[in-house]
């Protein structure tokens, strides 16, 4: 097999004068090399600055550095989804609009070790609370019955300085003689995971295999047997929400829905689909 294409993902928050985070997605490729940006409140969570900068290009055509004023207000959290459509729309193919969105799933990873600046006592009045309102949200939160340990003990008690998430994500395409091979990664402060899928030459796919090898409780790693259910899908033609109901929905996890995600659009990109 001849590798073809390749995507790679680096996403990190941390402090900024004890005051503001910095959430960061870096993205280095075959194709394409950009970044986006959030200078963020760290009781809040209101975006204070927003950019997203495109190093290398096709031709040149997309470089360059691009403000995004209309962000500044917005609170990078859940639901903010519909405001970075407002703000950045399809700019760049998508591209800038999905490092943004990267950057705030990354803020939301990180309030885990900033509960005390959001107003939560302790870490276990945190976790309390996620269990409350995200109740059948993914695996873990649809499952509190079963799981076997709380998300405070699984995440410990170590007090970090003033980096509080990291994520590394990648996607790898193959050409094989008969289609394609797809390959990709997640590895974060939380998680990690990997997929492989094979592609007939229309995209559709023949297997798919994959396994989680750190996660909150036992209870993820059965997102796994999920895998399975691509079988004759043609990968670079599925969205997100076609992506998320093969997977389980609220039974699933959200971070392989990402990774997958992610994985189909290289295949879009490397294949021409």
């Amino acid at each position: 097999m001849e590798i073809i294409f390749q995507r790679n993902w680096f996403s990190t928050v941390r402090g900024v004068h004890r005051r503001d985070l910095l959430a960061g997605t870096y993205l280095t490729g075959t194709d394409v090399e950009a970044s986006g940006r959030l200078l963020i409140d760290r009781k809040t969570f209101v975006i204070k600055d927003a950019c997203w900068e495109v190093y290398r290009s096709p031709g040149g055509k997309l470089n360059g550095i691009n403000p995004v004023p209309r962000l500044k207000g917005v609170t990078a959290y859940f639901n903010a989804g519909g405001e970075l459509r407002r703000s950045v729309g399809n700019a760049a193919g998508g591209l800038a609009r999905e490092m943004l969105a990267e950057c705030v799933r990354a803020v939301i990873q990180a309030e885990t070790f900033v509960y005390g600046d959001r107003g939560y006592p302790t870490a276990e009045a945190y976790g309390e609370y996620w269990e409350k309102h995200y109740l059948n949200s993914c695996r873990y939160y649809s499952n509190l019955h079963r799981v076997s340990r709380k998300w405070s003990d699984y995440v410990g008690n170590y007090c970090r300085g003033e980096n509080f998430f990291n994520r590394a994500k990648f996607c790898s395409i193959a050409k094989k003689p008969d289609g394609l091979k797809a390959s990709g990664g997640l590895s974060d402060s939380f998680h990690e995971m990997g997929v492989s899928f094979v592609l007939d030459r229309e995209g559709r796919v023949t297997r798919c295999t994959g396994n989680f090898l750190r996660a909150p409780d036992p209870v993820c790693f059965e997102n796994g047997a999920f895998l399975e259910r691509f079988t004759g899908v043609v990968l670079p033609g599925c969205g997100k929400k076609e992506i998320a109901g093969i997977v389980g929905g609220p039974g699933g996890c959200d971070h392989l829905v990402d990774l997958i995600s992610d994985l189909g659009k290289a295949v879009r990109a490397a294949g021409g689909w």
